[in-house]
């Protein structure tokens, strides 16, 4: 994780697997293709996309889901974004996203958990 990178946390009422699954759904809506998932034994899950570009901008999501009950679930989403530059790296870590801009996200989240609560487990 780069110290540049923004990151929110809420807990849902839902077990770890359907708050991923509503997690790659969303991601994949918003134009960031399938999210890699790495979950091994009793770690939280971990999702991760790769970089999508918008002209001098390009902008990765992270997200981690840790289970803390049966049904609940806590995620932290990692939202990279950096802006072509004439570094050494060619780009630049900004910060740009706001309260608002999580919010929204959490709130296409929770109402995915429904959808895949409706298809069931």
């Amino acid at each position: 994780m780069s110290p540049e990178a923004e990151k929110s946390t809420r807990s849902f009422g839902a077990s770890e697997k359907i708050v991923v699954r509503a997690i790659s759904q969303v991601l994949k809506d918003r134009g960031f293709g399938q999210a890699k998932v790495d979950k091994v034994g009793d770690e939280p899950s971990r999702l991760e996309t790769d970089y999508v570009l918008q002209g001098d901008w390009r902008v990765k999501m992270g997200a981690t889901v840790k289970k803390i009950s049966r049904q609940e679930s806590e995620v932290t989403f990692l939202v990279t974004t950096e802006q072509k530059d004439s570094g050494p790296s060619g780009w630049k870590a900004k910060k740009i996203l706001g309260k608002e801009q999580y919010e929204k996200f959490f709130g296409e989240v929770e109402m995915q958990i429904y959808r895949e609560w409706a298809k069931g487990e």
